[in-house]
């Protein structure tokens, strides 16, 4: 009896410490980007919430002199970018650090929309597609951290099945996180490497968000705000 006592105990010590491994982990904060020297300009407006919500007819308005509109099975209504092959999202711009965490800021004239609310899938033969949503974010995307290198992919539609050689990672040196992303993006044909080699995190902490709050920003699911 007293060896199955002393076995029972060993038992719970190991999951503790497993579960102590694993609230580690998922604390695991990267260091932040090295400050910008316009820290204290306001972000454009393209990365801040509108003032008013839009719905779909704003989007289909606003969208459709850029791409065109497809009705799919299994996400109904969605947009299709007027861009070249080797096109992919979250990379035509930079992060800017906000109150709301990394918020993504585009030169195109529809980034407000497609960058801020709905979500971002990939099919081969069709390229890529974004499904509109109603929730305001900094960003919708998955973040991820390696020595030297900050990772982000968009976030899929509900339901999205990822097919192995997804083109949506984008890889920038940590050191050139906040500058313009075309400059400084890592080749595709070395993404996969860095990729998976990096870690999953919940956030990069911000300039603002270390200033004020001492807090972690530019969440992965956006920091949503209807």
């Amino acid at each position: 009896m007293t060896g199955r006592v002393a076995s029972f105990v060993a038992l719970i010590a190991a999951l503790a410490g497993v579960s102590r491994s694993a609230a580690a982990q998922d604390a695991f904060e990267p260091p932040p980007p090295p400050p910008d020297e316009d820290v204290q300009a306001p972000p454009p407006p393209s990365a801040q919430p509108p003032a008013q919500a839009p719905d779909q007819m704003t989007f289909e308005q606003q969208l459709s002199p850029y791409g065109r509109w497809v009705d799919t099975p299994e996400y109904g209504r969605v947009w299709v970018p007027g861009v070249g092959p080797d096109w992919q999202p979250y990379a035509d711009g930079q992060w800017v650090s906000t109150r709301w965490g990394w918020s993504f800021a585009a030169p195109v004239p529809w980034g407000w929309a497609v960058y801020h609310y709905g979500r971002w899938g990939w099919r081969g033969g069709f390229g890529w597609f974004w499904v509109p949503g109603y929730v305001w974010g900094p960003a919708w995307v998955s973040w991820r951290w390696v020595n030297g290198y900050a990772c982000w992919a968009p976030l899929g539609p509900r339901g999205y099945v990822y097919a192995r050689g997804w083109p949506g990672w984008v890889v920038v040196p940590h050191a050139h996180f906040a500058h313009p992303i075309r400059r400084w993006i890592v080749p595709r044909a070395q993404v996969s490497v860095i990729v998976h080699s990096a870690r999953p995190v919940r956030a990069f902490p911000t300039w603002h968000a270390r200033r004020f709050s001492d807090h972690g920003g530019g969440w992965h699911r956006g920091h949503g705000r209807r």
